[in-house]
């Protein structure tokens, strides 16, 4: 199998390299890469073509992992050796570092008008977004992922919408000097949504365990090297209460319209500890409980996350580990049976080799909602191999 780790730059091709480190997780949005290589004075100066901002594509053998920018090119020398290492981040490190363009005079190489917002849908059809859409700050009854799409088109990344979880209609309006991803973000926690990144740089609206379940399971003395879980508690309250508000109307105003609440309580916390957290937008009694619960469930899947690393790469049927995969998790020292979610990936080289670091954790912690819904009283499933924390 190969497994060969290459960048494409201008339509030339770089490998060779000795150290590698490449990050892809659910919560970041952005994938990250360092590559290394050490040369034998003077050198290979065919990295000097390499240069910062440049469109990279990252492989490990045939298969794409990453779609962005060369944010750093560092090199060193010494008498014998000659090290360059470069650095990079998918298309989508422009939406969690800038803000939105619209209404600031910026264009596209092409000019405004040639901004077009994707939609990509499960069937792979296309829907554009027209310029007029993306040349605005405020929208009203328009779908989830086109407000995205319209976001981030002056970018140029598309959203891949692979459910109807993007299909809702909601208003948004971006606050001024936010960035795209934060504008983003709280477009989507009102609908508790995931939104991740893909090898090609785009967006995807996820939905949990979309990438399948592993070939491979991981089992303590089989194929797990290291493992490791800290079950920190500093995050966990016992009543989570999540306030809003919504514009009234002729049947509903005054303190009905101006006061939505939900409240959310858990079985993991037994002392009293309470957490209130205000929803930014328009809301409503069961969108405020609906976050409330979510918040819960997420809370208490991080705090039962552990990583483990194991050899290589890919899984015994030859396939990458992915993110957003659900692997079944056999570890009696940490007390966990378990199928989990894999939420971040860390694939290295170095001089141990090549190894993957999975972290995983519940997969209710991403669920949208609990088969129940929120209500005041949650019915939380405690986990089989975490106890209550007093």
């Amino acid at each position: 199998m190969n497994n060969a780790v290459s960048i494409k730059v201008n339509g030339r091709e770089y490998g060779g390299w000795k150290s590698v480190k490449i990050d892809i997780g659910i919560d970041q949005l952005t994938r990250a890469f360092a590559l290394e290589v050490t040369d034998t004075f003077p050198g290979n100066t065919d990295f000097h073509r390499l240069r910062n901002g440049e469109l990279v594509q990252l492989f490990i053998g045939e298969d794409l992992v990453c779609t962005g920018y060369i944010t750093v090119v560092a090199g060193s020398y010494d008498g014998k050796n000659v090290r360059v290492q470069v650095q990079g981040k998918s298309k989508t490190v422009d939406l969690v570092e800038c803000c939105p363009v619209a209404k600031y005079g910026m264009a596209s190489s092409g000019g405004e008008n040639s901004w077009k917002g994707v939609v990509v849908g499960k069937d792979g059809a296309k829907n554009e977004i027209p310029p007029a859409g993306i040349q605005t700050t405020s929208w009203k009854g328009i779908r989830t992922s086109e407000i995205m799409a319209s976001l981030a088109a002056p970018y140029g990344i598309a959203v891949h919408a692979l459910n109807e979880l993007g299909d809702k209609l909601t208003n948004h309006t971006v606050v001024p000097g936010e960035t795209v991803h934060k504008s983003i973000n709280r477009l989507i926690t009102k609908d508790n949504l995931v939104v991740t990144d893909d090898e090609a740089g785009d967006l995807v609206i996820v939905d949990v365990g979309d990438a399948g379940d592993c070939t491979d399971s991981l089992e303590l003395g089989k194929n797990i090297l290291t493992g490791k879980a800290s079950f920190d508690a500093s995050k966990l309250f016992s009543r989570y209460v999540v306030l809003g508000q919504h514009s009234g109307t002729d049947t509903d105003f005054g303190r009905s319209a101006s006061e939505d609440k939900g409240i959310v309580d858990s079985k993991f916390v037994t002392r009293p500890r309470l957490l209130v957290i205000k929803d930014q937008g328009q809301s409503a009694k069961m969108t405020c409980g609906k976050r409330a619960d979510f918040e819960r469930r997420y809370r208490e899947a991080q705090y039962q996350s552990a990583t483990y690393t194991v050899q290589g790469w890919r899984q015994s049927d030859g396939n990458l580990w992915k993110v957003n995969s659900v692997v079944r998790v056999l570890d009696k020292l940490l007390g966990i049976k378990d199928s989990l979610l894999i939420v971040k990936l860390t694939f290295s080289l170095s001089a141990q080799g090549m190894t993957t670091a999975l972290t995983v954790l519940p997969v209710d912690g991403y669920q949208r909602e609990s088969a129940s819904g929120a209500s005041k009283s949650s019915d939380a499933k405690e986990s089989a191999w975490v106890g209550v924390v007093k």
